[in-house]
């Protein structure tokens, strides 16, 4: 994997830390301490759908606008074909489960303890493994996301690796 651009973060590392947060089991073990569950999920789920795949056209609430080309054609310049065809893979089986992972009656999605998010992390997993990120990069990337779950910046962290790449920032 190439270095990470402190100033520019491709979508390709969006992608790859996301994954990497998403099916860490001691990222979840400092969410729990330091978020509530129901509401990181939510945003997590929406994050995904809504920025972090960016020619996904579906939110957690419905449709979203048509993705800007440019901004597409910058996202697929991140992965080869047979990423992306993972990619859009994972995406369609997340989008199928949505409506397993949303709590209809609060509007929040929660870490449920049942088979469609158990398949989601683990198709997760298996993506994350195919990109190969490179293994020291994504420790440390995932050390400085927990930070910022302590400090209470962990959204903003998520949304902009720039963030990220400061050494332990408050």
């Amino acid at each position: 994997m190439e270095a990470i651009s402190p100033l520019h973060p491709s979508d390709r590392e969006r992608v790859v830390v996301f994954l990497g947060f998403l099916t860490s089991e001691e990222c979840r073990k400092a969410c729990c301490e330091h978020a509530q569950p129901e509401v990181l999920a939510a945003t997590l789920t929406q994050l995904w759908f809504e920025e972090i795949y960016i020619p996904g056209e579906t939110t957690v609430d419905g449709i979203k606008s048509v993705p800007d080309p440019e901004d597409c054609a910058r996202f697929n310049a991140c992965f080869n074909a047979e990423e992306l065809t993972m990619l859009e893979r994972f995406h369609g089986f997340f989008e199928l489960r949505l409506n397993f992972l949303i709590n209809q009656v609060h509007g929040r999605a929660f870490f449920p303890d049942n088979d469609s998010w158990r398949g989601v992390l683990q198709h997760a997993r298996y993506l994350l493994a195919e990109l190969d990120p490179d293994p020291e990069w994504l420790r440390t990337m995932l050390e400085t996301m927990i930070h910022k779950l302590q400090c209470g910046k962990l959204i903003e962290g998520l949304r902009s690796l720039p963030q990220l790449s400061s050494s332990y920032d408050t």
